[in-house]
């Protein structure tokens, strides 16, 4: 098998592929050879060890992969051989072959290509659990979307969509923001060169009922003002660099709640809460009310490649590496 290993924490161009030893399965824990892993941010910041998870080097980056079951442990009930499944782990998923619990192994949807579902679980998973978990979105709220762009804003406003949100998606590029109407956000703001509360009195829009938050920084304080009476503020990540100081005097005044979502520790925390979430992502993706696609394919000895594109912040949605 191949790896691509951090034998020292720095930028992407620190990886290294190599191959590798195969590792045995436990009891309760599947082997997947894998097809394609997802790429994600926060892979970038597990690099450079400043993400939440800090594994010592030498580790595999990667928290999302596809591919095949090709054996399962003894007390594995609900996965067998040939399954095509997609799983999550910590880190560890940029491999041609991973070992992972079996409870954080899901079935692959039918008609879902494996290159697709290895973008899907972190993804539709967070936007899914920032909505609907966190959130606990009404249908015909307004739901504002910071970071709309990304992997997982996309899928935010995807999923907002289709559980009968108005959906006002924000990005840092026109071009970028694009996607977001295709996936049928009703406006987009462009926060790098409108002021938010601008460009919301313009629509018409004096207060928000939930703002999910991927980017933080000076937007996410801008939006917080935007709260409407019982408002819900969820914090999924700070992808600005910029931690934003919220002001508690603004959620006292407004009955409002800011509420964190660390999705990759939830779904190991709570398996069978998020398979319940998983069930119901399906079932959405059955009546094609999710669309997902990848921006940009790139090979796993290309990983580097891939991160840096990311990091330059040139993609409008999902990446991946493939294995073969």
């Amino acid at each position: 098998m191949y790896s691509v290993v951090v034998n020292k924490y720095g930028d992407p161009d620190i990886l290294e592929y190599i191959k590798s030893d195969s590792q045995k399965v436990d009891d309760k824990s599947v082997k997947i050879e894998v097809n394609a892993c997802g790429v994600n941010f926060a892979d970038v910041l597990t690099i450079k060890g400043k993400y939440q998870e800090r594994p010592r080097p030498p580790f595999s980056p990667g928290l999302e992969i596809s591919g095949k079951i090709v054996s399962v442990g003894k007390d594995v009930t609900e996965h067998k051989v040939g399954d095509l499944v997609m799983s999550i782990m910590k880190y560890g998923g940029y491999k041609s072959e991973v070992v992972v619990p079996s409870e954080n192994t899901y079935k692959v949807p039918s008609n879902m290509p494996l290159d697709i579902a290895a973008g899907f679980p972190v993804t539709y998973g967070t936007a899914y659990s920032a909505l609907v978990t966190s959130a606990k979105i009404k249908k015909g709220e307004t739901c504002l979307i910071l970071g709309a762009t990304g992997g997982v804003g996309i899928a935010t406003v995807e999923i907002a969509k289709a559980l009968g949100s108005k959906v006002i998606a924000c990005g840092g590029s026109d071009n970028k923001l694009k996607s977001c109407i295709s996936k049928g956000a009703d406006y987009v703001i462009n926060y790098n060169e409108k002021i938010l509360r601008n460009e919301l009195t313009k629509l018409n829009i004096k207060e928000i009922d939930v703002v999910i938050d991927m980017i933080g920084g000076q937007y996410a304080l801008d939006s917080v003002k935007s709260l409407k009476w019982n408002g819900r503020f969820v914090i999924v990540g700070f992808a600005s660099g910029n931690i934003p100081n919220i002001p508690a005097n603004r959620l006292l005044l407004k009955n409002a709640s800011a509420i964190g979502l660390y999705w990759g520790e939830l779904a190991y925390r709570e398996p069978n809460s998020i398979k319940k979430d998983f069930l119901k992502l399906e079932e959405l993706y059955k009546k094609k009310l999710l669309k997902p696609n990848n921006h940009k394919t790139f090979k796993l000895e290309n990983a580097s490649e891939a991160l840096q594109y990311l990091l330059e912040r040139k993609n409008i949605g999902k990446l991946v590496l493939k294995v073969n």
